[in-house]
């Protein structure tokens, strides 16, 4: 029988229409069988290998800014430096050129931007080195003074009923597919869960005085007025006119160590706010792994605006809970 949680409502809702890129902040969004619209439906890849550009090693990536326009049909790139490039929106993809490019270990059929997006992405690279540089956080991925600015593409797909683009959300799901994110649809993010990490950041000292907002972690949808970490016993939930299937929690890596508006890494020790989730976050099925916020797919289309109730209609039934493992002292 569904059970409501009371007081639990949508706080916010960031868009991210270039995987890796700066967020927009918007009061309502449509949903669909690819998640929310226009969220992470462009990616940035290498020219050379096809391989995904991200944050990872990149962090300058967060200013840049992608701006939709739906009634104008343009998807606008800004950056300080840089002359704006305006860019269709939605095009005719019968004349852009298909590339195969590598997101972790999915292999995709996608369609290149053109020339003119990828020289002036390239660009932002070449004009940002210095800072990625300074702010690199891939242990296993860093950057050399002398390193060369490898040429970039940006590129897009297409609908998967169109037999193009494939990319499925889960297994036992038909006809829901992920675009360019991580691995699912959507993701939510709980403000009183953060709260908690806040609290021990500064209780462990980790973060040396400081605490994070949640658009570190990159969620689209925020919700407030829960328990905290009671998203870890939901499993199917309302929000405004749209059913979703909370999947799992999110495994983090060392992203939410750079401040989404600066572009700048935490003057932490280690690795910032991973470091604090690997403490108390970790799971079972993921041992090496912090975890923050939840992987979610859309079962139903429809809208979701801020302010929304939301309504857990199922939680995980009692002999498939779990929790994370014991805090490390």
């Amino acid at each position: 029988m569904p059970s409501s949680t009371s007081g639990a409502t949508v706080e916010g809702i960031n868009i991210y229409p270039i995987k890796s890129c700066h967020y927009t902040s918007v009061q309502e969004c449509q949903v669909d069988s690819m998640g929310i619209e226009y969220d992470r439906r462009f990616m940035i890849v290498y020219q050379e290998n096809n391989r995904f550009v991200t944050q990872r090693k990149f962090a300058s990536l967060s200013l840049l800014r992608p701006t939709v326009n739906e009634a104008d049909n343009t998807l606008t790139l800004s950056a300080e430096g840089q002359e704006s490039l305006t860019l269709p929106l939605k095009q005719d993809l019968n004349k852009l050129s298909q590339r195969n490019v590598a997101l972790w270990e999915h292999k995709l059929d996608v369609y290149d931007m053109g020339d003119e997006a990828g020289e002036w992405i390239t660009k932002f690279l070449f004009l940002h080195r210095k800072h990625d540089r300074q702010n690199n956080h891939s242990v296993d991925d860093p950057i050399g003074e002398n390193d060369p600015v490898d040429p970039v593409r940006l590129v897009t797909l297409d609908d998967p009923k169109k037999g193009i683009y494939s990319r499925p959300a889960h297994p036992k799901l038909d006809g829901i597919h992920s675009a360019f994110s991580d691995w699912s649809p959507i993701s939510f993010g709980f403000s009183s869960s953060l709260e908690h990490v806040n609290k021990g950041l500064l209780e462990t000292g980790i973060s040396k005085g400081n605490q994070i907002p949640m658009n570190r972690f990159r969620n689209n949808i925020t919700i407030g007025g829960t328990i905290p970490w009671e998203e870890d016993q939901w499993l199917v939930a309302k929000i405004g006119q749209v059913t979703v299937y909370i999947i799992q929690p999110i495994a983090r890596c060392t992203v939410p160590s750079i401040d989404q508006d600066t572009g700048e890494k935490d003057a932490w020790d280690g690795k910032g706010p991973t470091d604090y989730l690997k403490l108390r976050r970790k799971f079972a099925d993921e041992p090496a792994h912090g975890q923050f916020c939840c992987d979610v797919i859309p079962l139903t289309s429809g809208k979701i605006c801020v302010g929304d109730k939301v309504q857990v209609l199922e939680r995980i039934p009692d002999e498939f809970k779990q929790g994370p493992l014991p805090p490390v002292a």
